[in-house]
């Protein structure tokens, strides 16, 4: 009875923003895990916020790159030819060729239903 009491206690003391789903699920399970188990659920869930929340910022912050060439900024899809960015169309392989080490990696668009063909 007193180990159910303090898992009640520990589980209503919980952020209600971040945590009443995981509360009301583990408050309906039949019987009430131990607390040590109701804790380490909790940082599991917790882990699992910080994951999520990291990569939301990297995919923000990744729309926010530039890239600095040449003491000029060309932002991400400033090239009309292949849809890449770092480049002006003037210096784009599909206009000017691809170098003989380039192999068969990444030309143009792709699958993302650009330009296609042979390097001109």
């Amino acid at each position: 009875m007193y180990e159910e009491d303090k898992a009640h206690q520990f589980l209503m003391g919980l952020n209600d923003e971040l945590y009443a789903a995981l509360r009301s699920q583990i408050l309906a399970l039949d019987p009430l895990p131990p607390l040590d188990k109701i804790f380490n659920m909790t940082q599991q869930e917790e882990s699992h916020k910080k994951l999520i929340l990291a990569r939301d910022n990297r995919i923000e912050s990744g729309v926010a790159f530039a890239a600095k060439e040449h003491g000029q900024i060309y932002e991400k899809g400033s090239c009309k030819i292949c849809g890449r960015f770092g480049h002006e169309e003037a210096a784009c392989y599909e206009v000017i060729g691809y170098p003989p080490s380039w192999g068969t990696r990444g030309r143009g668009r792709g699958n993302r239903g650009g330009r296609s063909g042979k390097p001109g």
